[in-house]
């Protein structure tokens, strides 16, 4: 399980010009699941982004503190192979039926902790980002 995770001052995500959900202040989330991952990787991995020290002096507060919010965002492309030739390899990545599941339960777990808004599992998407900082963090789970 992989995330990229950004810092955002406004994130939204948009099917077909229609605007699906936005956000302000929070955490832009990409995830992406492999083949191997394992449904209790879902709750750690919640927990880690909600929990991140993120915004504040220093790195100080995470997004609850801040009373931000996460927009999460399906991405099957995450856990791409890339180390040999220079087409993308996705072997890794789980399966879309499954991947489902593991999408919805893990915006149920972050929604436990925090306001998460969803994109649409298997949509093409416009993810407009407006990046804070710029600040970028790869997760691995």
């Amino acid at each position: 399980m992989k995330a990229v995770i950004q810092r955002v001052k406004y994130s939204s995500v948009s099917v077909d010009d229609k605007l699906i959900n936005d956000i302000n202040k929070g955490l832009c989330v990409l995830i992406g699941f492999e083949k191997e991952d394992t449904e209790d990787k879902i709750e750690k991995m919640a927990k880690k982004i909600s929990h991140m020290r993120l915004f504040g002096e220093n790195f100080s507060k995470n997004v609850i503190e801040i009373k931000g919010e996460i927009l999460l965002i399906p991405n099957f492309t995450i856990p791409a192979i890339t180390k040999k030739g220079t087409r993308p390899n996705f072997q890794n990545s789980m399966e879309a039926r499954k991947a489902k599941e593991f999408y919805d339960k893990m915006l149920k777990c972050l929604n436990n902790y925090i306001i998460t808004k969803n994109g649409i599992f298997g949509a093409m998407m416009e993810v407009q980002i407006t990046n804070d900082g710029p600040v970028t963090i790869i997760l691995e789970v």
